[in-house]
């Protein structure tokens, strides 16, 4: 019905208003080809990286993880091919967005396996048979994996509900992603462990070991972590505030950006010569340290067929190659501001009602919202002192960090509520402290691994997705920082003071 009311409208001849372009992007055939080639790159290197790293440390239950990850990794690309199929036009299709979602899903995939093998290891530790500790850690984890990759869920699904095409297609990859690794991590993983048994092939699990045995009061520096925190926000807000207006992409601020690639690569000094011959000194001009050759021009109004012309009279043929014209309207930057703001509240409420109702705790569920708040606002207020602009993809990384940093809390969480249930008496400072250091070397591996593939995606991934890469690198690192000293000891600080 929609489509007939359109072919007659089209059909009944002129619109009675002139006809205004509110967004308009335009790739080059370079930039999408060496985007996407880097891309895969990346992906295939972390991927590497991370089959190596669970071999090594591991040992055997790591060659059984990085099968489960390979068999996951192919899940992934089937369902994609798939669902794209049956739809054709979804948002389904390999973008740069939708790599990102498979490089930071193999990077958090490591997470579940990591949690098994850490489980199986402690049943191991007190003298558990070979089958029974394997039993007995997949039923340990399960709840930990389950919750976690749910909180991540939330975010994904408020980045389809409010995202863009290739936002959606980000966030429907990083779902497939983690409902894949839910299936090989709880299933595939554990059908190889028990048919090695079964074989009598797997006779032992010997691994690498790291901060085991750890007892550190991380609970009497919380007053430390309180003021370093309070400093990096009030930082981050200054950062922020100072930059006013250019803290804001195109996405969100309007405008129009092109960017070229120069044959040798020019300085941004000579550039902006050539811009102040047509009245355009104002522009903004970025250049990447690791793409020379790349520079991208900012302005607020379309200035395309002007600078082609300045730079046609400067520079000979084939000197530069226009990469990617990327134009928004005010109404579109007003929309698209709107609808991040929703995603993020929508996302960040969610979460809190989740972790509400799986630890029947909202004291919990706020602590781990404020961390997670922490690591969101923080990454924002670096990455803008940086020099990078805020746009869909920091948006993207920042609900990203979001799901990871509630994830980290929640197995911590998972612990406390366990070592809980064990005693009648018990005093919560000991018992989270406790848990703290009986997971710290999960929380270290997991972020290690997480950090192998983003540091891969920041080096090769190519310069559209070097600032998502970035705030990914900062944020899961204060992610780690704020699940070990600012999240449980919140939850401590509200019960003495209830007390």
């Amino acid at each position: 019905e929609e489509a007939s009311l359109l072919a007659r409208a089209l059909r009944s001849g002129a619109l009675p208003t002139d006809m205004h372009v509110e967004e308009e992007r335009t790739i080059g055939p370079l930039l999408g080809k060496d985007s996407i080639e880097a891309g895969i790159k990346a992906t295939l290197i972390g991927g590497i990286l991370l089959f190596i790293f669970m071999a090594v440390y591991y040992l055997t239950a790591g060659v059984v993880s990085s099968i489960s990850l390979a068999i996951n990794l192919l899940l992934i690309v089937g369902s994609m091919g798939f669902l794209n199929a049956m739809s054709p036009g979804s948002p389904l299709t390999l973008t740069l967005p939708g790599i990102a979602g498979i490089i930071l899903t193999l990077g958090m995939a490591v997470d579940a396996n990591v949690l098994i093998n850490e489980r199986i290891r402690e049943e191991l530790d007190n003298n558990a048979p070979l089958q029974g500790a394997i039993n007995s850690g997949f039923s340990k984890a399960l709840k930990a994996i389950v919750d976690s990759n749910v909180t991540t869920l939330i975010a994904a699904f408020m980045l389809f509900q409010f995202g863009s095409g290739p936002i959606k297609g980000f966030a429907i990859t990083l779902s497939l992603g983690l409902l894949c690794s839910l299936f090989s991590a709880l299933y595939v993983t554990k059908t190889l462990f028990q048919v090695l048994v079964t074989l009598k092939t797997l006779k032992s699990l010997p691994m690498m070991r790291l901060l085991t045995n750890v007892n550190f009061d991380f609970v009497s520096k919380r007053y430390i972590c309180f003021v370093i925190s309070g400093i990096l926000v009030i930082g981050s807000a200054v950062a922020i505030i100072q930059k006013k207006d250019d803290a804001y992409g195109i996405d969100f601020a309007g405008g129009q950006i092109q960017e070229y690639k120069f044959t040798p690569p020019i300085t941004s000094d000579e550039l902006r010569d050539v811009l102040k011959g047509i009245g355009l000194g104002d522009a903004i001009i970025q250049q990447f340290e690791q793409y020379p050759g790349n520079v991208i021009i900012r302005t607020a109004d379309d200035t395309f067929n002007q600078v082609q012309q300045a730079l046609n009279a400067k520079y000979s043929e084939g000197a530069y190659e226009v990469l990617r014209i990327e134009k928004v309207g005010p109404i579109v930057g007003k929309a698209l501001r709107k609808a991040a703001l929703l995603a993020i509240i929508c996302a960040l409420g969610g979460i809190l009602l989740f972790v509400g109702f799986r630890f029947k705790h909202f004291d919990f569920a706020t602590a781990g919202v404020i961390a997670l708040l922490h690591d969101v606002f923080v990454t924002l207020g670096l990455v803008v002192f940086l020099g990078r602009q805020i746009d869909l993809l920091v948006v993207t990384a920042l609900l990203t960090i979001a799901g990871y940093s509630i994830n980290d809390t929640i197995i911590i969480y998972d612990r406390v509520r366990e070592n809980i249930q064990k005693r009648n008496r018990y005093d919560l400072k000991d018992v989270i402290n406790l848990s703290v250091n009986q997971t710290l070397g999960r929380t270290i591996l997991t972020t290690l691994t997480t950090l192998l593939v983003v540091v891969t995606l920041y080096l090769k991934g190519g310069e559209v997705l070097n600032t998502f890469a970035l705030c990914l690198l900062i944020g899961f690192v204060l992610g780690t920082y704020s699940t070990i000293f600012i999240a449980s000891p919140l939850v401590l600080a509200w019960d003495k003071r209830k007390s």
